[in-house]
C-alpha cells in the first residue's frame, strides 16, 4: 500500500514509462454490482511533454473529470511549463476547481464542486 501511495504522489524513483508502473488490477467480483453503469466524472492520469496536449487536458477538466498530471517532461522548458500551468490555472477558474502541485512532478487538477486539501492526513 505504502508503495502505492509512493506512485500516487512520485515519493520514489521512476525507472519506468507511466504505462509500465500501472498495473491492472482484478477487480471482477466487485464490478459484478456496477454492470452498465456509468460514471459522473473520472479520475484521468496525463502527461505533460508539451503544448500540444493542452486542448485535451483543458476538455478533460470542462467534462469535470479529475486530472493527475505528469509535468517533469514538460519542466525541461520552463515557458512551456509556465504557459502550461497558467492555462491550467485559468480553466480552473473558469470551472471554479482547484489546482495544486503534488511533489514536483505531480499537479491534480479538479472540476467544480471539489477542492484540494493541503494538508497530510497523519
Amino acid at each position: 500500500m505504502a508503495k502505492f501511495l509512493d506512485r500516487l504522489i512520485g515519493g520514489g524513483k521512476k525507472t519506468k514509462s507511466d504505462a509500465d508502473e500501472y498495473q491492472e488490477l482484478d477487480l471482477s467480483e466487485y464490478e459484478e454490482g456496477f454492470k452498465g453503469e456509468t460514471a459522473n466524472s473520472y479520475i484521468k492520469i496525463a502527461e505533460l511533454s508539451g503544448l500540444e496536449i493542452m486542448p485535451e487536458l483543458k476538455k478533460q477538466i470542462y467534462e469535470g473529470n479529475i486530472l493527475m498530471i505528469d509535468v517533469s517532461p514538460a519542466k525541461k522548458d520552463k515557458l512551456v511549463f509556465d504557459r502550461a500551468i497558467k492555462d491550467l490555472k485559468q480553466v480552473v477558474n473558469d470551472v471554479h476547481g482547484d489546482i495544486a502541485m503534488i511533489k514536483e512532478d505531480q499537479v491534480i487538477v479538479t472540476p467544480r464542486g471539489m477542492r484540494i486539501d493541503r494538508q497530510k492526513l497523519k
